[in-house]
């Protein structure tokens, strides 16, 4: 190959590679992008989560999430407290639940894991902790504890104990209190009277509120005040799940919790930017869904759905 017909070569390359590097990308990205439909989230009111799951099992849809339930999540049963079950479904478990001494000092019953060498699984654990304590490397003082006579009545109310049990178990958590930094903490061999906690919580405030912190532990949280001051409250976990189905190479998903809170979401396949089901096409996807799932097929109409082409499937 001669000098000159090299260059003339490279005179047409270099244009051709600038109009590649130009282009490439947006071809690229029409290829791989997806066109998608989400919903709002609308709460369709009380369902069976436990059920919803399993038909969705049945029916061999994908499910993701708090699923299978409980294994793998640590909290109390509800028991008898209708209010709760109504905001939060009946599959929700309390983590936690706080009574405040004072604005610095509370006493806490949160579920826990055994810490027994032959058992596995759920326990519970009693903690007591002082925020006014200023050197979080040493134990926390007897000082700091609230009176005897205050800590008994939780433990009895709490466990439903006699004097003498409630007294042992106090002695313990004095005594760890000791070889512990920042806080004290126990594990007990009782479960917690919930619905006795909670009547308690309420018969004792005069106002109460619902708050969700941020993060990986965002679950909601109940808050009871008495004059303005912050007497207890009760964080809930609420399980959550999407079910998953595929139709004509576009993904369904149904994300949903047990309070009835559901999100409504369809993903197209790879290249599909720009492209659009028919509404109808859709809706009608989404109904045979709740009905495999138990949902009333009726609900998918009080879902608003918004369109766009810009998400990576």
């Amino acid at each position: 190959m001669n000098k000159q017909k090299a260059i003339l070569i490279l005179l047409l390359l270099i244009p051709l590679i600038l109009v590649l590097c130009i282009f490439a990308p947006f071809l690229l990205y029409s290829l791989v992008d997806s066109s998608w439909y989400l919903s709002e989230e609308v709460n369709i009111g009380p369902l069976d989560y436990n059920s919803a799951l399993t038909n969705a099992e049945k029916a061999g849809y994908e499910v993701k999430g708090s699923w299978p339930w409980p294994g793998n999540f640590s909290g109390f049963e509800l028991g008898d407290v209708p209010e709760v079950r109504e905001r939060f479904g009946s599959a929700a478990l309390v983590q936690n639940i706080r009574l405040n001494y004072n604005k610095n000092s509370e006493f806490m019953v949160f579920a826990c894991e055994l810490e027994s060498e032959t058992e596995a699984g759920v326990g519970t654990c009693v903690a007591i902790s002082n925020l006014s304590h200023s050197d979080p490397g040493s134990p926390l003082q007897l000082s700091e504890f609230p009176p005897d006579v205050w800590m008994l009545e939780k433990f009895g109310l709490f466990f439903g104990l006699d004097e003498i049990t409630s007294k042992k178990y106090l002695e313990a958590l004095k005594k760890a209190a000791q070889n512990q930094t920042w806080d004290a903490e126990i594990q007990v061999n009782e479960s917690p009277d919930f619905p006795a906690v909670y009547a308690y919580l309420m018969e004792n405030s005069d106002d109460s509120s619902y708050a969700s912190s941020l993060g990986i532990n965002a679950y909601p949280t109940e808050v009871f005040l008495k004059n303005g001051d912050r007497g207890g409250s009760v964080k809930y976990f609420v399980p959550k799940a999407k079910v998953v189905v595929f139709d004509e190479e576009n993904r369904y998903t149904v994300e949903l919790d047990a309070s009835g809170k559901l999100r409504l979401e369809i993903v197209m396949p790879p290249g599909s930017s720009g492209d659009k089901i028919p509404e109808e096409e859709y809706l009608t996807v989404f109904r045979r869904i709740f009905e495999e799932l138990g949902l009333s097929p009726e609900a998918v109409d009080s879902f608003e759905f918004f369109h766009s082409s810009s998400r990576v499937w």
